[in-house]
């Protein structure tokens, strides 16, 4: 690779903004030969433009979020000499809690350390004039004094070395032979420290207290994802009291308070692996044509005070992180599990979104109060389907169950065509599914079902969802809103030429697209060879879905409001919806001084939840990751028909025919030297011209699997003459880099993000 300020850019890009020293950066580039006098003007020159930052350990891309990184010294006080504005040291309406020094050297004032300790990697939020260096800590990165590491044992001979689980740098522990604790070599392990040693001066010394097996285990990939993505797992003594305490069952005061709908047919539907169940719903046709419908959500703010132990656990946890064999809840067990979760045939406390819809959808009347249901059943998707689709469900006897499903099902298709027709864009992207033995390792993989029972209750949650922010927003109730900004225009403009060369524009000349415009080409693209490409290059122009305590609309979803309501158990920004509608609901001073007081942080609220879900979508796309290599590791060298589904400088990415897993054909297990055609979607030989494009059949052998890692590495058979994928038509734009095979495992999460 040349020496080149854009190969500097590119050997420091991805998804993980890895910091390179500038020895690794010679090697990668300038091979042998190459000098570092060679190097350092390139690196220097791009410092001064602001494309480069220097820190502790090399050189890596600044960020582009926003957000500041920096290092937490703990609690300090103003440096003499600076005024205090306000009369204190104020932050969001919180007095100062501590110190971050980031790495410009410019140190901030922030309310909260979150949780850091002096010494961590902290990120922090920009509150006010970004010239008062004031912000707050919304996730702890890592550094500091670590208790313990997550690592791979490499025996030696008077004991071991133990490699963080897939650390950036090249340091290990050094763990004696009598510290080993029964270890193997090539076992993950926890280490606790015996000294904290320096990575520049020599190497950390620990000893072994916890043995999880090989990689590829089910309690060693959980150990090691956990770690790594700092996600808290076990609940502090005192909220773990707090919530034992909580009386399931509600007073007869409390009951009559609230509206009795008991006696009215609702249903739970969910996945059948589903751990909480927080939303119900029940309808009702009227005259002409017309239906009510009720959407029950569990009433989480009516136990989860507001300030408790247990509402601060669940704003440090932001949401539930969900793993094929486990969850991580944002609520103890007691909460989540059952006290909360709108189980069959017991009384449930919740909060009632009740619409009355015309026939063609339109939302005629709204409202919501607090009520108490009892469901009259617990269904998964597959068994609902059954029955909203007159195939079976014959495990569904009652009559009123039934009919409650068949009219979901007429209802979610009504709800669904209306939002088409006014643009709302709908990516439907396979995703994984991963099918679990008894013992907790992954013996299929397959492509999940997307039913019609899936989208009637994405409608009905939709529906519900944009009601409420509609309500507060127009009551100017302060609370966090679901926002989706516009595509960048560059994006935009890439993707109006892949969709005008596939004819699937009105408007051949577009520089811009609306949402609908957008739908209405994914829709056109339906079942046609070339679906697949432009669901996934219309997917990537997309931003990313955020939490804001701003009404600024879903560019995806085409709304003008929308919020998330429907998960409170899952989900602390709903949470904190709840707290607001019953405001609004209750009205009088006490309401207005509880809706002021949350104005004063609800902007560090929405930064902080938008941040937490970030990390629990790359850990469960991580997890995903590594059952997908503990299922192929036992495979290695079997060969397999598959699609080439990506293309990138370093290779091209295979789908497997009879699993839903996804492999890298990389550039050097290729004969001739390949250039990335980024219009065509293909790899070309410089010589022999010969291309691999998107959609081309393959066989493939799986050549190699690394459960560390997560890599998963084919190499080419043949290819399969006859059996042509989508081919991209020459000239039609695309993305220099597509996502591995753990971006796309994780696309049923991108779309949750993107259109929910």
């Amino acid at each position: 690779m040349a020496l080149t300020r854009e190969a500097v850019l590119e050997a420091l890009g991805g998804h993980a903004r890895p910091t390179r020293s500038e020895k690794s950066l010679l090697r990668e580039l300038g091979g042998r030969g190459a000098k570092l006098g060679s190097l350092r003007p390139l690196l220097h020159a791009l410092l001064r433009e602001g494309k480069l930052e220097r820190v502790e350990g090399g050189y890596r891309l600044p960020r582009n979020d926003g957000f500041v990184e920096g290092v937490y010294q703990g609690p300090g006080e103003v440096a003499p000499g600076r005024a205090r504005r306000g009369g204190g040291d104020a932050v969001a309406g919180q007095p100062s809690a501590g110190l971050v020094q980031d790495d410009a050297g410019r140190v901030w004032k922030v309310g909260s350390g979150a949780g850091a300790e002096p010494g961590d990697r902290v990120l922090l939020r920009p509150v006010g004039d970004s010239r008062a260096l004031r912000g707050e800590v919304i996730h702890v990165l890592g550094g500091g004094e670590r208790r313990n590491w997550i690592g791979i044992l490499s025996r030696e001979r008077h004991g071991g070395l133990v490699t963080p689980y897939r650390d950036d740098g090249h340091w290990g522990i050094s763990v004696a032979a009598a510290d080993l604790g029964g270890a193997r070599d090539g076992d993950v392990v926890e280490v606790v420290p015996a000294r904290r040693g320096s990575k520049a001066a020599g190497r950390a010394s620990g000893r072994i207290v916890s043995v999880y097996g090989r990689p590829g285990r089910p309690e060693a990939d959980f150990a090691a994802v956990t770690w790594r993505r700092r996600l808290p797992v076990d609940f502090p003594d005192r909220v773990l009291a707090e919530a034992e305490a909580i009386d399931g069952e509600a007073s007869p005061e409390e009951l009559a308070r609230r509206v009795d709908l008991r006696a009215r047919p609702f249903v739970t539907i969910d996945p059948a692996t589903a751990r909480d169940h927080d939303d119900a719903v029940c309808i009702e046709p009227t005259k002409e044509g017309a239906t009510r419908l009720w959407v029950a959500i569990a009433d989480v703010a009516h136990y989860v005070r507001e300030g408790s132990a247990l509402d601060l656990e669940a704003l440090r946890r932001g949401n539930s992180v969900y793993f094929p064999d486990r969850a991580i809840p944002m609520l103890p067990h007691r909460l989540s599990g059952e006290i909360c979760s709108l189980y069959p045939h017991v009384d449930r406390l919740a909060m009632i979104v009740e619409l009355d819809l015309s026939a063609a959808g339109e939302v005629r009347h709204r409202g919501f109060y607090p009520g108490v249901i009892r469901s009259q059943a617990r269904l998964a998707y597959e068994q609902a389907a059954e029955v909203m689709e007159g195939s079976g469900g014959a495990g569904i006897a009652e009559p009123k169950i039934r009919d409650q499903l068949r009219g979901l099902a007429s209802l979610g298709g009504t709800l669904t065509e209306r939002r088409f027709a006014a643009g709302s864009i709908d990516f439907d992207l396979p995703t994984a599914e991963i099918v679990l033995g008894d013992d907790g390792h992954p013996v299929d993989i397959v492509e999940a079902p997307r039913t019609v029972a899936h989208r009637a209750i994405e409608e009905c949650m939709l529906v519900a969802n944009r009601a409420v922010a509609d309500a507060l927003s127009a009551a100017k109730i302060p609370a966090i809103y679901r926002i989706h900004d516009p595509p960048e225009p560059e994006k935009i403009e890439l993707l109006c030429e892949l969709l005008a060369a596939f004819g699937l524009l009105e408007r051949r000349d577009a520089r811009s697209l609306s949402a609908r415009e957008i739908a209405r080409a994914v829709q056109r693209v339906a079942g046609k060879p070339e679906e697949r490409l432009v669901n996934l290059v219309a997917l990537r122009s997309m931003r990313q879905a955020r939490y804001d305590e701003a009404n600024r609309g879903h560019f995806a979803l085409a709304f003008d409001s929308y919020t998330h309501f429907t998960s409170p158990i899952r989900r602390y920004s709903d949470l904190v919806v709840h707290r607001a509608l019953k405001d609004l609901l209750e009205g009088g001073g006490r309401a207005a001084a509880r809706a002021a007081a949350r104005e004063e942080v609800v902007g560090n609220v929405a930064a902080r939840v938008s941040w937490r879900e970030r990390v629990a979508m790359e850990a469960e796309r991580e997890m995903i990751d590594l059952k997908k290599c503990a299922f192929m590791a036992s495979r290695v060298g079997e060969e397999y028909d598959g699609t080439i589904t990506g293309v990138a400088k370093h290779g091209f990415y295979v789908t497997l025919d009879p699993f839903f897993v996804e492999g890298l054909v990389h550039v050097s297990r290729l004969a001739d030297y390949m250039v990335l055609d980024e219009r065509a979607h293909a790899l070309v030989a410089r010589r022999s011209r010969e291309r691999w494009r998107l959609g081309d059949r393959v066989r493939i052998r799986v050549e190699d699997v690394d459960p560390v890692k997560a890599w998963i590495n084919f190499g080419v058979v043949r290819r399969l003459s006859g059996e042509a994928g989508p081919s991209p038509v020459a000239g039609a734009p695309g993305s220099a880099g597509y996502p591995s095979a753990s971006s796309r495992a994780s696309s049923s999460a991108a779309r949750r993000s993107h259109s929910r």
